[in-house]
C-alpha cells in the first residue's frame, strides 16, 4: 500500500469533554464530521476510549475502503508511550492505508505554528502550553485539574459551582450566576449534588460558560472569576514564551479562544506585551488532519 492509494484524510481530536472527527478529501475539504463523547484516556480509561473511537470510526467511514484513507489520532491524555502504543495497535486494526497517533498537542502544534516557533496554548477542559523552538518542545501546565490551578474550562466551571453553592449558603457568591447554574441543572443545587460529583471534569466544565454569561451581564463575581483564572493562565503563557528566543507569536487553542472578546483584555493584564497573542478559530482537529495527509510519506503503512 502506497500513498498513491490514499484518497481521503481522517482527523480524530479526542479532548476532555468531546471527541471530534473529521473526514476530508486530500485537498481537506470536509466530507463527514461528527462528534462524541470524551475519549480522554486518562479519565475515562482505555476501553472507553477504544470504544468511542471504534464507534466514530465506523460512522464517518461508513462504505469506504479503509485501505483508502490516511488517519491521526490526537488525544488528550494520549503522548504517554503505554497508552500511545496500545492506540497505535488499536488503529492498526482497520486496515486505514496510513495511521498515526500521539496526543492532542501535536494537532495544536501543527494546527497553531505550523512548524515554525512559537507558543501554543491549549485552553479546553484542561489548560496546558507547548514552546516551539528550534525543534525543541517544552511543556509548561496540562498536569490536570486536580493539579492546575486556573484558566481552564474545568477551573471556570468548579468556580461557577462555588459561586452558586457559595450564595447558597451565605458564603458570598453570585445570585445570578446560582440562578444560572440551577437553570442548566433543571434541579435545585441540593438535588444536584450527586450528579456534580459523578459527572467528572468534562461535567464540570460545562458550566464554564455561565461565568462568560454573567460576565456580560455585568455580574462583578464572574469578572473576578475570570481575572484570576486569566492570571493563572498568563503564568503558565509568560513562562512558555521565556524558552522562546524572539518574539514569536503565542497562539491560544481550544474551546475557550472561542471567548476571545472576553478573554483577552483579562489575559492581556498579565501577559508581555512583546509577543503577539492570537486566538486561533480552527478547531484542533483541523490540525489533525493535515497530520493524516503527512502520515502518507512518513506514517506507518499497511501491508
Amino acid at each position: 500500500m502506497t500513498g498513491n492509494n490514499i484518497k481521503y484524510l481522517l482527523g480524530i481530536d479526542g479532548g476532555g469533554t468531546k471527541t471530534e472527527f473529521l473526514l476530508t478529501d486530500m485537498n481537506k475539504k470536509k466530507i463527514r464530521q461528527i462528534y462524541l463523547g470524551t475519549s480522554n484516556p486518562v479519565n475515562c480509561g482505555i476501553e472507553n476510549s477504544e470504544s468511542i473511537l471504534r464507534l466514530g470510526i465506523s460512522e464517518i467511514c461508513e462504505a469506504l475502503n479503509y485501505s483508502e484513507i490516511s488517519v491521526f489520532a490526537g488525544f488528550a491524555g494520549g503522548g504517554s508511550k503505554d497508552i500511545k502504543a496500545e492506540i497505535h495497535r488499536f488503529l492498526g486494526e482497520f486496515g486505514f492505508g496510513s495511521y498515526a497517533n500521539g496526543s492532542d498537542t501535536d494537532s495544536t502544534l501543527e494546527l497553531a505554528l505550523k512548524g515554525e516557533s512559537g507558543v501554543a496554548v491549549i485552553m479546553g477542559t484542561g489548560i496546558v502550553a507547548f514552546c516551539q523552538s528550534d525543534g525543541e518542545r517544552h511543556r509548561i501546565g496540562g498536569w490536570g485539574y486536580m493539579i492546575d490551578k486556573g484558566g481552564s474550562g474545568f477551573h471556570l466551571g468548579s468556580d461557577a459551582l462555588d459561586s452558586a453553592f457559595g450564595y447558597l449558603d451565605g458564603r458570598g457568591g453570585s445570585k445570578l450566576i446560582s440562578e444560572l447554574v440551577e437553570n442548566k441543572l433543571g434541579k435545585s443545587l441540593e438535588d444536584s449534588l450527586s450528579e456534580i460529583y459523578s459527572g467528572g471534569p468534562a461535567f464540570i466544565a460545562s458550566f464554564a460558560p455561565i461565568i462568560f454569561d454573567a460576565f456580560e451581564q455585568g455580574d462583578g463575581e464572574a469578572e473576578k472569576i475570570l481575572d484570576r483564572n486569566a492570571r493563572e493562565a498568563a503564568k503558565i503563557i509568560t513562562t512558555a514564551q521565556s524558552f522562546l528566543k524572539n518574539n514569536e507569536k503565542t497562539v491560544i487553542c481550544g474551546g475557550l479562544s472561542r471567548q476571545k472578546n472576553i478573554l483577552k483584555p483579562f489575559l492581556l493584564k498579565y501577559t508581555e506585551d512583546d509577543y503577539p497573542l492570537i486566538f486561533s478559530d480552527e478547531p484542533t482537529v483541523s490540525g489533525a488532519v493535515s497530520l493524516a495527509k503527512s502520515n502518507i510519506s512518513g506514517g506507518e503503512i499497511n501491508a
